[in-house]
């Protein structure tokens, strides 16, 4: 906000929230997920640190805009089924990489709720929460425009790979495409 009070067209943020954490330039996910979380920038929302630098939950290379959109999306359904339980999201590293550790999960919260739940119920809970956060950014005002990093992250390399974001707008329009 400050920014455009003073006219600074430079400024680290994504719906008037300044990134956190890392630079989108040499980790594309984490760029994907600034960009297009409902809530602003939040390197939470979609925490594409596991696979693109910890190779936590697989590997997505940094540096490329391959797989970006559909790592950052499916991290992002997660993180909100997982915030909807009132879990930390600390427990998403277990989870990635502990097939019975996702079952204990399943298992606690269908005893919780005294029902059966698979991985498709919690994707889908995932979609729900984010479906709705996102249709009440459109009956406030935003628009696919807000789902922007801000430009010179895509004209500006940053050292030492020399690196822009170059994961596309049109692809960015995608994320939430289910």
């Amino acid at each position: 906000m400050t920014g455009k009070v003073f006219g600074v067209e430079r400024v680290p943020v994504v719906k008037d929230q300044a990134l956190p954490a890392y630079d989108p330039r040499p980790i594309q996910g984490i760029g994907v997920t600034y960009a297009t979380t409902t809530m602003g920038a939040d390197h939470t929302a979609g925490y594409a640190i596991t696979a693109n630098i910890l190779k936590v939950g697989g590997h997505v290379d940094p540096l490329k805009p391959e797989g970006q959109i559909e790592l950052s999306r499916d991290l992002q359904i997660a993180t909100a089924a997982i915030d909807s339980t009132g879990m930390c999201l600390f427990i998403a590293f277990a989870i990635l990489d502990q097939p019975e550790t996702f079952q204990a999960l399943l298992d606690m919260l269908g005893a919780f709720y005294g029902t059966t739940m698979t991985g498709n119920d919690v994707v889908a809970l995932g979609k729900k929460v984010l479906s709705a956060e996102r249709d009440f950014n459109a009956r406030a005002g935003f628009t696919k425009q807000h789902d922007r990093l801000p430009r010179f992250f895509s004209t500006e390399p940053v050292a030492p790979h020399n690196q822009t974001f170059t994961v596309k707008d049109e692809d960015l329009d995608k994320v939430f495409n289910w």
